[in-house]
């Protein structure tokens, strides 16, 4: 082990014991508190230990990777070469307007389905005053959470499911959730009664380009984010809805990333991601929608 890795997991351990109010055993559902020995445990002894990358694994149950590794490879990737940038840009400001209204006191921000933990970095680094702040990434996939341990952002990193989150009630202030799918319930139960969700879904023009040359059908090719606003609307109440729309710049040695990065290209034949590579795509669109929720009051 060297010196490095080791001075990261004390880190970690540091910054899961100031915040560890925050979290519930996984088992019992108990008060945690960081051991002696560098592990996460509650009273009832269940016990978690922290990786020597500095992240925590409170899955009780093996899961079966939705996503591969190598696809978060590609969208770490992606994310480093400023693909969503101005989304990063909007969402720190609610943050930080949030934070405002709030009088600047001491806040939480959970993201949701992390993925490789881009979008919460890319946030941290942009959000003022971090000292007042408390920032969480969570997703069930181990692979992802591997590759966001990589910074050395104080970020508390976790492994865990979105239907059974290891958090105490209230535990939160800002719970974001990023083209990733929802858990209203849990959402509601771990954010505070003055917090906000904010959930980020495609517009109909999200990577159309790509779209396009996957699917011939043009029913299929067209998306409409309707229903996942309409849902959002029966859990939460709906304080505004923001669009983001802009053009990002690809180069053809770039582009492969593109293509790993998607769900939209799983089990497509060869020669249809050929046709991706001589259609000489030199933009792709970004197509953003933001929904800023509170609790039903």
């Amino acid at each position: 082990m060297s010196i490095k890795s080791i001075k990261k997991k004390d880190r970690a351990g540091e910054l899961i014991q100031k915040n560890k109010r925050i979290f519930k055993c996984p088992v019992c559902c108990g008060k945690m508190f960081m051991n002696d020995f560098g592990s996460l445990t509650c009273n009832s002894k269940h016990s978690f230990d922290l990786s020597r990358k500095g992240y925590l694994n409170l899955l009780t149950a093996g899961n079966t990777p939705v996503y591969s590794k190598e696809l978060f490879e590609a969208r770490h990737l992606v994310c480093e070469s400023g693909f969503y940038d101005p989304l990063i840009v909007e969402l720190s400001k609610i943050i930080n307007e949030y934070k405002k209204l709030r009088n600047n006191e001491e806040i939480s921000i959970l993201d949701a389905g992390c993925g490789e933990g881009s979008h919460i970095n890319g946030i941290l680094k942009k959000v003022t005053e971090n000292q007042n702040k408390t920032y969480v990434g969570v997703d069930i996939s181990k692979d992802s959470i591997n590759i966001a341990a990589r910074n050395n952002a104080d970020i508390i990193w976790c492994v865990a499911d979105l239907a059974r989150l290891p958090f105490q009630n209230k535990s939160f202030d800002v719970a974001l959730n990023i083209l990733s799918p929802a858990n209203y319930s849990e959402f509601n139960r771990i954010l505070n009664d003055k917090g906000i969700i904010i959930k980020v879904v495609p517009g109909s023009n999200y990577l159309k380009e790509l779209r396009e040359i996957i699917y011939t059908d043009k029913d299929v090719s067209d998306y409409s984010n309707n229903k996942v606003i309409n849902y959002f609307e029966q859990k939460l109440d709906v304080e505004e809805i923001q669009n983001i729309n802009y053009k990002f710049h690809v180069s053809n040695e770039f582009l492969p990333h593109f293509i790993r990065m998607t769900p939209l290209t799983w089990e497509k034949s060869t020669e249809r991601l050929n046709d991706i590579y001589e259609k000489n795509i030199s933009s792709i669109t970004v197509d953003l929608t933001l929904i800023i929720g509170t609790k039903k009051r």
